[in-house]
């Protein structure tokens, strides 16, 4: 195994913030290194300066064993050294082709760009890494496991020796994953050398030869796969046991809280209903595309239903927007928390009060900025957002954290159902943990709770009952004793 690049002694720090502190890694050729942590543990901050992003504060770098200081990204490719950022970086409205050379397009000696060298050139590209790819259509019309692939072609084709990924799968299916893993395990027999971060423990053992862990900013060092457990890997991450990965609920659920009719918006959600319990989970899975995400919208009120009604607690409630949800006492933590859920451009104080502007007017609609931050304070400390202070960006913080403000401003609106899409997606083990306390903890409170998972044993195990949608329709609603994966699996496929 060639040694392609080594870091030593890596230190980093952003204002009130130790990213990461005397971290090393080395990359060898035809070798899967995964890197696990904590969401702020350090591991996008390594990758960053890894590829050129960042400069580190203190410590070496070498590329085939010669020293080198790598001013920016551009050196960082000429280098050998490519990055996948889990925010694909690809222009929509421009071809495969056009995203794989951007920058760098062929031109004749008239500068005329040569599209039918750029085609040619992508297309023998795709082939190569076996992807079934159109070089010529556009970015924008490809699935998000596709881009994920000209993502991965645009960074091969410099030639590159080390592929860093930044949680390629946050975003894929199951079987867009599996496709992964074999683009993955074909690159890595042609000797590049890759460094794969994900959450997702089961991914490291399927993809990964070896595993680092980064605690705090700070590394515990490589071994592995092959001589690690599970268990031994989340009590490096979080520096604990994390016994139950989910938690027992210890309510029974009450009286209906809510009852859905007949609700439909065209080919997305079609005529389906069910009603929810005080002190439920009520898990909602299926498929990519099944319509969970436009079901939930259409309940919260963001967007038209064509047909249906609502009821809570007996009566009818017409929900217009998201407004009329809230003060019916509905409240949705969307899937995309980085788009819907937060505006990250402004701090965690604006953010956590954004939904609850009323509590703290005073005269004339000017804020109380003392009631203002004691009030995001209380919520820091409750939901235990790490963070320097209501003042922090919430772009700077990872992605655990940025969910748990999107819940500090769910939770200030005091809501009697709370919808949550996707709630940890991209998020690390131990926020997981305290996230599926939350749920448990609202649930106890007599709120109830209606779940969206991509992962069939989170839906499964922290759900009273589970729905499954296929093609916009509902297939079944299964109680906790019904439930199994081949079950949930059979009705997702419908008909």
């Amino acid at each position: 195994m060639t040694e392609l690049l080594r870091a030593m002694n890596i230190s980093k720090s952003f204002p009130g913030v130790k990213a990461l502190e005397d971290v090393s890694i080395t990359i060898r050729s035809g070798v899967v290194l995964g890197v696990l942590g904590e969401n702020g543990a350090g591991k996008s901050t390594l990758l960053n300066i890894l590829s050129g992003i960042y400069k580190p504060d203190i410590g070496e770098i070498t590329v085939s064993g010669q020293p080198v200081r790598i001013n920016d990204v551009k050196h960082a490719l000429e280098l050998g050294i490519a990055i996948v950022h889990q925010e694909l970086m690809l222009h929509n409205n421009l071809s495969v082709a056009e995203n794989v050379y951007m920058g760098r397009l062929l031109r004749n000696r008239f500068g005329k760009i040569q599209y039918g060298r750029i085609f040619k050139q992508t297309k023998e590209l795709l082939q190569k890494y076996r992807f079934d790819i159109d070089p010529r259509q556009e970015v924008g019309d490809l699935s998000i496991a596709e881009r994920q692939m000209v993502e991965i072609t645009k960074a091969l084709s410099y030639n590159a020796k080390v592929i860093l990924m930044d949680e390629p799968t946050s975003s894929l299916t199951t079987d867009e994953t599996k496709r992964l893993f074999e683009t993955i395990a074909f690159i890595k027999a042609q000797g590049v050398g890759v460094v794969f971060i994900s959450h997702k423990l089961e991914e490291i053992f399927t993809c990964c030869d070896m595993v680092q862990v980064l605690r705090d900013g700070r590394d515990l060092g490589e071994m592995p796969v092959s001589n690690t457990s599970e268990d031994e890997l989340v009590k490096l991450m979080v520096g604990r046991e994390i016994g139950e990965r989910f938690p027992k609920k210890t309510n029974t659920p009450g009286k209906v809280i809510l009852d859905v009719k007949n609700l439909s918006r065209g080919k997305f959600v079609r005529d389906v209903s069910f009603s929810v319990r005080e002190g439920e989970v009520f898990g909602i899975a299926g498929l990519v595309g099944a319509g969970r995400s436009e079901l939930v919208r259409l309940i919260f009120g963001a967007d038209k239903k064509d047909s249906g009604e609502l009821f809570i607690k007996g009566r009818k409630v017409d929900i217009k927007n998201p407004r009329t949800a809230i003060k019916n006492g509905i409240y949705l933590v969307p899937e995309d928390r980085k788009k819907q859920g937060l505006v990250l451009n402004q701090n965690i104080q604006f953010n956590v009060v954004l939904s609850c502007l009323e509590k703290i007017k005073r005269f004339f609609s000017r804020l109380d900025a003392k009631k203002e931050k004691e009030l995001t304070d209380k919520q820091i400390q409750k939901f235990n957002i790490k963070c320097y202070g209501g003042t922090q960006q919430a772009l700077k913080l990872s992605g655990g954290n940025q969910q748990k403000v999107v819940f500090a401003k769910c939770e200030q609106t005091e809501p009697e159902i709370m919808i949550l899409d996707d709630p940890t997606r991209g998020i690390d083990v131990g926020a997981k943990s305290e996230i599926y306390d939350l749920i448990n903890d609202l649930t106890c409170q007599g709120k109830a709770v209606i779940l969206i998972s991509s992962e069939l044993p989170e839906v499964m195990k922290m759900s009273d009952r589970v729905a499954v949608l296929s093609n916009g329709k509902l297939q079944a609603i299964l109680e906790k004793e019904d439930l199994s994966q081949e079950r949930i699996i059979k009705y997702a496929i419908g008909d």
